[in-house]
């Protein structure tokens, strides 16, 4: 399986870490800034599966801004 390197759309660096922490949730996490973002696993499923999920990434981060 093959690791992907997202985009942080807080500070721009490469590295957003995706982290699990049930069955039903995944974390965004920046391990460069203060960035997080909660959301379900199966929006993530819907999000990680289609061309441009860094763009979707960063438009969702806005949203909850």
């Amino acid at each position: 399986m093959q690791e992907v390197a997202y985009v942080c759309p807080k500070c721009g660096k490469i590295g957003l870490l995706t982290e699990k922490p049930d069955e039903y949730e995944v974390w965004l996490k920046c391990p460069s800034c203060d960035f997080l973002m909660g959301m379900s696993t199966e929006d993530w499923h819907r999000i990680e599966n289609s061309p441009g999920t860094d763009q979707k990434i960063k438009e969702l981060a806005e949203g909850h801004s």
